[in-house]
């Protein structure tokens, strides 16, 4: 992807209800890959037994390779999710039934566009997957020959599922999406469309001398975004460890980029000297510090933590028990994993004692 000297023009940022929903439920088919959203994966489990049998039927649909439909009116801002849903039922049936397909294929092999125009494509595919997969192989089938059934289906899971969970997940998630594209906003003005993509995502490599940003997908293309064709930058927490790109036709030029979310920092604070002494020690280290500022906004796993802050477990489980130890940190399990928290009492008490400091002595 080739930019321009005027690129910041040529760029656009977004944020998605409906694209996020769906990044989520990828996130339910195969919850082992996304350690950053086991609080999401463990809310989901007081989910309706129904809703969730209903989420594993369809969830072929976003377990690998996400519809590039969901991004119907991503781009713009006023669309709620309902207004999404509604211009995903609008589409031709052909877009509808070769974004589909995609979903049940090799696509490094097979594109959707010819399992939808040529019986040979498409008869190849179909006799390759009933030799692997026969329950694959009738769900192509029935999207070749009529995809509005499949794809009812999927939307209305996705709307119980919205109502269930996901609208309000959406109220907390929404402001710091938009903080993330600020902050994009912020470095294009201060350095450039190049150092602002730098900053996005480690999958993506960037060529200052060529002006080329390059993401490794097996997929090829050699696209120069300019006016007439600019890429939009789409900011989603749920997509994380992913980067999700669009770029064949007809639709528009995307990349979906891991936006974490700002978490603000909290002021740390102990009770008599020695305590005082011990929660400073174990907050005198960035690791430990960013650990409190994470453990700020929610309790976390090891794994979550270890996510956050590039290091490894056993690393933040040493840095986890010193500050356990000074009395800044609790844990309780639920289920299968061990969640760290911030002890509030103890916080207060650490306010207290630095407050005592600086108040003024007769």
């Amino acid at each position: 992807m080739r930019f321009t000297e005027t690129a910041a023009e040529d760029l656009a940022f977004s944020v998605s209800p409906l694209l996020e929903a769906v990044h989520s439920w990828h996130v339910l088919t195969d919850p082992g890959h996304h350690a950053l959203h086991v609080p999401w994966v463990r809310r989901c489990r007081r989910l309706p037994a129904a809703l969730r049998g209903q989420m594993r039927r369809y969830g072929f649909v976003v377990a690998d390779y996400i519809p590039a439909f969901f991004e119907c009116l991503a781009d713009d801002h006023g669309q709620d999710f309902g207004d999404q849903l509604a211009a995903v039922r609008a589409l031709p049936t052909e877009q509808l039934a070769a974004q589909l397909a995609q979903t049940l294929v090799d696509t490094t092999r097979y594109d959707g566009h010819d399992l939808v125009e040529d019986t040979g494509t498409r008869a190849a595919a179909l006799a390759e997957l009933q030799q692997t997969d026969r329950g694959r192989a009738a769900r192509l089938g029935d999207v070749l020959t009529d995809p509005l059934p499949v794809l009812e289906g999927a939307l209305t899971v996705l709307e119980d599922y919205w109502r269930a969970a996901f609208a309000e997940e959406w109220q907390r998630v929404e402001p710091t999406l938009y903080q993330a594209i600020a902050h994009a906003g912020q470095r294009i003005a201060h350095h450039g469309v190049l150092p602002m993509l730098r900053t996005l995502v480690p999958q993506i490599r960037i060529d200052p001398a060529l002006r080329t940003l390059r993401l490794d997908r097996p997929h090829d293309h050699d696209i120069a975004v300019t006016p007439a064709r600019p890429v939009t930058f789409t900011a989603s927490h749920y997509v994380w460890p992913h980067v999700r790109v669009t770029c064949d036709d007809p639709w528009p030029l995307r990349i979906t980029y891991p936006a974490l979310p700002l978490a603000p920092a909290s002021a740390p604070r102990p009770a008599s000297q020695e305590e005082l002494l011990s929660a400073l020690r174990a907050l005198a280290a960035a690791p430990r510090l960013q650990i409190a500022t994470f453990l700020a906004t929610q309790s976390r796993s090891t794994q979550e933590l270890a996510t956050l802050l590039g290091l490894s477990q056993s690393v933040i489980s040493r840095h986890l028990q010193q500050m356990t130890q000074a009395g800044l940190t609790t844990t309780r399990r639920d289920g299968y994993y061990v969640l760290y928290s911030l002890d509030p009492t103890r916080l207060d008490q650490i306010a207290a004692a630095l407050t005592g400091l600086a108040a003024p002595h007769d």
